[in-house]
């Protein structure tokens, strides 16, 4: 029976009795009831209190996967068990109906664009929704442009770097940001603040003044960057996160380095887990945490094989990791420790199996609907559930297959109807598939 606490006095258990706490000068040497030593088994006693209050809340925050989930023909039995069978299947079947529904057609070809170059190939696009207008990045090995393509397919020069564009978007601020492989003069990174609803008269890209259109230098002189990620809408700062051969730089949407997450192998896929957190994989399989405003990192999962593509499915905690033989999605609430040194993490679900043997994967999800879609090494377009993991079949209609060139990106875009739209670029020529078809089809 636990003893009632005695101000001034403390209670020895092994003696079963009170004893007037003494000053460490008058306390026999060793004694229990010195001030010294109460002080030291309070304070202690607040420490075991804290730490067990500390493991019961993170037990009760944390997912722990059932062991029959570990057999891929359990995929989706815990959604069963959340949300029923019956809701799951409804779901699948209302999944499955949209994806049998997109049509596919050709929407741009730079032969036949009269102010494109007709020898340029398409590394990567924005579709910048608020002025009508696309944004590519065009170029070949040694020479690469980034140009604004209008709603009248008038095309203008707005950046020029002397090697092959990576990347190239558009930040929640208005921020034009594109990136290059190689460090070579003017910069490999290029940055332009954007205006929006410009006036359909007016000619030209909407470039503005400030930010001042500005070109930067990262890394050293074999420094390669791979893709550019800018954070989600809501975020404190707009910051862009840039995978490199040399692990991950954080910048702002001025152009001004923040951070370098070093790294020594390459992040050739980066996103935004939270506005202020960015997740990224490597070739090794890991796939780290970088976290703008503490500067810090963390291996959070390990993945069972290297990793080609990430995508965070915007709830702040689930990411889908595709590698060279799976992809799976991954919960950060879940344990994250595998079951050996070299065993890959625990996964909230994997998806159909798949197999790549390119260093980087063309994939998007369309959040809302749980939908994947991802570009196989034959140049099929291929679409997975996110709730079961089934393939949802694959897309026909403009068959980029037999265009030369592998498909370098693929975008989910949201058409000014509201459509699900996937867009791919692959060679000289941008692909889509819209919900239904065109809108002329629709009566």
């Amino acid at each position: 029976m636990a003893q009632r606490e005695i101000p001034g006095f403390y209670y020895d258990a092994e003696k079963g009795k009170y004893f007037r706490v003494q000053a460490n000068h008058v306390a026999p040497q060793g004694a229990k009831y010195s001030h010294e030593n109460v002080k030291k088994e309070k304070e202690m006693s607040r420490k075991r209190k804290r730490t067990a209050a500390h493991r019961q809340k993170r037990e009760t925050q944390t997912v722990r996967r059932s062991k029959i989930l570990d057999s891929a023909s359990a995929a989706g039995i815990a959604l069963w068990r959340e949300q029923g069978r019956s809701s799951l299947l409804n779901s699948e079947a209302r999944l499955y109906a949209l994806s049998s529904q997109f049509q596919g057609y050709e929407s741009l070809s730079l032969n036949s664009c009269e102010s494109c170059g007709k020898r340029d190939n398409i590394h990567d696009f924005f579709l910048d929704g608020e002025n009508d207008a696309i944004f590519m990045a065009l170029g070949s090995r040694n020479f690469g442009r980034v140009q604004w393509l209008g709603i009248e397919r008038e095309a203008y020069d707005v950046a020029a770097f002397r090697s092959d564009i990576s990347s190239v978007c558009v930040s929640q601020s208005r921020t034009l940001v594109a990136t290059a492989y190689d460090r070579t003069h003017p910069g490999n990174v290029f940055v332009a603040g954007m205006a929006s609803n410009i006036d359909a008269a007016d000619e030209g890209p909407p470039i503005l003044d400030s930010p001042a259109p500005s070109y930067s230098m990262l890394g050293k002189d074999e420094t390669a960057l791979w893709t550019a990620s800018p954070c989600p809408t809501g975020a404190a700062r707009d910051i862009i996160a840039i995978g490199s051969t040399e692990g991950v730089y954080m910048m702002t949407s001025a152009g001004d380095l923040l951070q370098h997450h070093a790294l020594k192998e390459d992040v050739r896929s980066i996103d935004w887990l939270t506005p202020n957190v960015a997740v990224g994989g490597t070739r090794s399989s890991p796939v780290y945490l970088w976290d703008a405003r503490a500067r810090g990192s963390s291996l959070r999962f390990k993945h069972s094989s290297g990793v080609t593509g990430v995508r965070s499915l915007h709830d702040g905690s689930r990411v889908l990791v595709s590698g060279f033989t799976s992809t799976s999605i991954y919960d950060t609430r879940m344990t994250s420790s595998p079951k050996g040194p070299h065993s890959p993490s625990p996964a909230l679900l994997r998806l159909a199996p798949t197999k790549t043997e390119r260093p980087s994967v063309a994939m998007d999800v369309l959040a809302d609907a749980q939908l994947l879609a991802t570009a196989d090494d034959d140049n099929v377009i291929q679409l997975h559930s996110l709730k079961s993991g089934r393939l949802m079949g694959s897309l026909s209609g403009a068959n980029p297959s037999k265009e030369k060139g592998r498909i370098n990106r693929l975008r989910f875009v949201q058409m000014a109807d509201g459509r699900p739209t996937i867009m791919v670029c692959q060679g000289s020529r941008l692909f889509e598939w819209s919900w239904g078809g065109d809108l002329d089809d629709e009566g």
